[in-house]
């Protein structure tokens, strides 16, 4: 029987009304979403002009896979120590109409210029994946491929052991969970610092008690406990976390997103294992999934963003999560957001992807400020489930994979060069505001101010970025 059923059943129960359940319809890797196909039709993508400070993805992907997968998670990582980043493509399984009849977790090898769209490693096993997280657990130099499987199942973790000879296609490693877990994503942190990941998982259940704790496993030095060492006092169903120092004690805090009737919020760590209940709380129960940390002003006060009905964007302050942002897409209902600094002026942008309407945005970050509408938005007629961010072709530009569910599993954009290098002010002109701007770029080692991409800031920076300006704009 699949372990799944009940939640999804629900869903596609409630939408019958409306006609749904006789046509094509996709359903989420955590059973909380229900879209019909061609329900939404793409309306025209649209970006800014290419130039630094600007987004750098064109509107057509340079590269697609041509499967008919649902993609779970994407990462972006050297997982063969060629010197070439690979993705990993992890999937899962649902009750969507038409079915799909493959979920096995897949490895997309790069030769330096994007990837072979055909994949070069398949998984023995194929279950239902909702997360893939990558890091050298056992420490041997090698990339280990982690993956999170939802489905009421004991073996909600598993590890993929990197070596020299490969990364084999059976994991090597399987947790012990109670079988009332689906476990729905992962982080990767050294939690107890001491110089080994350990792995925290958000989880649910399904009706009539769908509420789950997080939980964690310590890593012993070469593996993960196959039972949780932590978990939380309080239950939910959570939908996305991750882990970053806040407090300036070394040790790794958490920021949880929380599904409805929860509010998301922030676990501390003070002593190497968090605490069982949280220490702040989001101001809106919300629909959250997705959640990310970052310094959008620079300024040494961290902020996390929740994905949800608008994503929200919380300073935190004194103890306390205070807003200070909320995004206003077409529609919303994010799978999966991040910060990443794709337009590589020194500030963080926020990039997120959506199930039901298929839509990727990105929202620059000017100065400290996001933009409120979307900057860059990539619109697909399939539903979308996942994205990654890593340089792909060899330029040390971040690129961005998009994952889907649907016959067109993977897009691919790579990160262009700007139309016009030396505009730093992003406004068609080269002068006095131009220069002011690399030097400050220069001063704070920005990677606007990296001409030769080698992250060294010296004198064949100013030699290209004068070059640049010599030039003039296109």
């Amino acid at each position: 029987m699949n372990t799944h059923l009940p939640i999804l059943l629900t869903a596609i129960t409630l939408t019958s009304s409306c006609g749904y359940a006789q046509s094509a319809y996709e359903i989420s890797a955590d059973g909380h979403h229900l879209a019909p196909i061609n329900q939404y039709e793409p309306t025209h993508s649209h970006t800014t002009r290419r130039g630094v400070g600007a987004v750098p993805f064109l509107l057509v992907p340079d590269q697609t896979v041509e499967l008919r997968r649902q993609i779970g998670g994407l990462k972006i990582a050297d997982i063969d120590n060629d010197g070439h980043n690979d993705l990993v493509a992890v999937c899962y399984q649902s009750n969507s109409f038409p079915p799909y009849k493959d979920w096995h977790d897949m490895i997309f090898f790069g030769d330096g210029a994007g990837i072979n769209t055909a994949p070069g490693w398949i998984s023995d096993l194929q279950t239902h994946t909702g997360d893939v997280q990558v890091g050298d657990i056992d420490n041997n130099g090698y990339q280990d491929i982690v993956t999170i499987h939802g489905g009421l199942r004991r073996d909600s973790v598993r590890v993929y052991f990197g070596s020299a000879s490969g990364t084999p296609t059976a994991p090597g490693y399987t947790s012990n969970t109670l079988n009332s877990t689906w476990a729905t994503a992962g982080v990767l942190a050294d939690m107890d610092q001491d110089n080994d990941l350990d792995l925290v998982t958000t989880n649910q259940g399904v009706s009539p008690n769908p509420n789950r704790p997080i939980l964690m496993f310590d890593n012993t030095g070469s593996t993960l406990t196959t039972a949780s060492t932590w978990q939380s006092s309080d239950e939910s169903i959570q939908n996305g976390i991750a882990a970053q120092d806040i407090t300036g004690d070394g040790y790794p805090d958490l920021a949880v997103a929380k599904w409805v009737n929860h509010d998301s919020g922030l676990y501390l760590n003070t002593t190497g294992t968090p605490e069982t209940t949280q220490s702040a709380t989001a101001s809106k129960s919300d629909t959250d999934k997705g959640v990310a940390f970052t310094d959008l002003q620079g300024d040494g006060t961290i902020d996390i963003a929740f994905g949800g009905d608008p994503t929200r964007v919380y300073e935190w302050t004194e103890d306390t999560l205070n807003p200070v942002y909320a995004s206003n897409p077409p529609f919303a209902g994010p799978q999966e957001i991040m910060f990443i600094d794709v337009d590589q002026d020194g500030d963080d942008d926020l990039a997120e992807i959506h199930f039901s309407d298929g839509r990727a945005h990105i929202y620059l970050n000017r100065d400290g400020t996001l933009d409120t509408k979307p900057t860059w938005t990539f619109d697909a007629s399939e539903v979308g489930t996942a994205m990654a961010f890593g340089d792909l072709n060899g330029d040390s530009r971040p690129d961005l994979a998009l994952g889907y569910s649907g016959n067109t599993c993977i897009r691919i954009f790579f990160a262009q060069a700007p139309a016009c290098p030396a505009d730093l002010t992003n406004d068609g002109e080269l002068d006095f505001f131009d220069v002011s701007a690399f030097l400050d770029a220069f001063a704070a080692q920005e990677p606007a101010a990296d001409y030769t991409s080698d992250g060294e800031y010296d004198f064949f920076d100013v030699s290209a970025f004068l070059d640049h300006f010599a030039v003039g704009c296109p």
